[in-house]
């Protein structure tokens, strides 16, 4: 799996860190940063993702394909 953040759509909410605080913590500027990739076990991951308001964290599985958010 590979996680991103969309630095431009993220606003702060941290509901990714709340979720994975593993993976996730916000940067200076308040926005949200993968701080470890492997912090949190998949599934959580995934959660923190899909707790994200703004859809701001783009999951990808092992294969490349998008998996949140989803593609419409």
């Amino acid at each position: 799996m590979k996680v991103e953040v969309d630095r431009e759509l993220c606003t702060s909410v941290a509901t990714c860190v709340a979720v994975a605080p593993n993976t996730f913590e916000l940067d200076d500027e308040g926005i949200a940063i993968i701080k470890n990739p492997k912090g949190d076990d998949e599934a959580t991951i995934l959660q923190a993702a899909q707790s994200c308001p703004v859809n701001a964290i783009i999951v990808y599985d092992d294969d490349g394909k998008q998996i949140h958010p989803p593609i419409k």
